[in-house]
């Protein structure tokens, strides 16, 4: 057991040495106190703090070979090589992408399906992605469909969201495609948001317009521009009132 256990904590030295993880000073100035704390815990070997530490840092990317994009891929490959589920996807990503390590889709795909087989949140998603790539020498388009049905199958919201977006163009009404829209509404992402206020906003409710404003104000929060534009539109209009 005491073998064991200095294997296992050399494996973790060397690939935190390898791997090129974070130490303190790679922290941005402006890091809260919460996030040095993380990265402490990191250092100690909590697996999950390692992947908040990857999040967290390659939001702070400027590009995609900058130090920060470099510490984030070290710490995200980390926790993946320590069974970390949304790190291996996270790893997938980052190989796929070229962000802070050499783009490699050989290594993208193993780490992406190693995310598929331990569950994390939107590998089949990744995988569609990676397959559709036309950069890719494995590009395969069958697969990148088949790991995109799967997606939405599976509820991941970006998978979702492109549902509803091909079927809107086809002509199909929101009514009839709320499902998916709110798959992607409630996993996030803005559009889907105002999707769903533009749903409410077609309802002749009563209360449709206090649901489309509280749809309007999430995507705003998410970052939405044309979210803040459509809310001073409504708020804007007259008030109805129900006896």
């Amino acid at each position: 057991m005491k073998l064991k256990l200095c294997l296992g904590t050399m494996i973790v030295w060397i690939a935190m040495t390898v791997a090129g993880a974070a130490h303190a000073t790679t922290l941005p100035e402006t890091a809260s106190e919460e996030v040095r704390q993380t990265l402490s815990e990191a250092h100690a070997g909590n697996v999950d703090s390692m992947y908040r530490i990857a999040t967290y840092l390659v939001g702070q990317s400027v590009v995609e070979d900058d130090e920060m994009a470099k510490f984030s891929f070290g710490w995200a490959l980390l926790a993946a090589r320590n069974g970390h589920a949304q790190a291996a996807e996270l790893t997938g990503v980052m190989y796929r992408g070229g962000i802070g390590v050499p783009q490699n889709y050989v290594k993208a795909r193993k780490w992406l399906e190693r995310a598929l087989a331990r569950r994390s949140q939107e590998p089949n998603f990744e995988l569609a992605i990676l397959y559709a790539d036309d950069d890719n020498p494995g590009v395969d388009k069958i697969k990148a469909s088949n790991f995109l049905g799967d997606a939405i199958t599976a509820g991941e919201p970006r998978a979702c969201l492109i549902s509803a977006r091909n079927k809107v163009s086809q002509g199909v009404e929101l009514r009839r495609i709320v499902e998916e829209i709110t798959c992607a509404a409630d996993g996030g992402l803005a559009e889907a948001m105002e999707m769903m206020a533009d749903y409410n906003l077609a309802k002749r409710s009563p209360y449709a317009a206090i649901r489309a404003r509280e749809w309007l104000v999430k995507a705003i929060d998410a970052g939405s521009v044309t979210a803040a534009e459509k809310l001073a539109a409504l708020d804007n209009q007259p008030q109805t009132t129900t006896q």
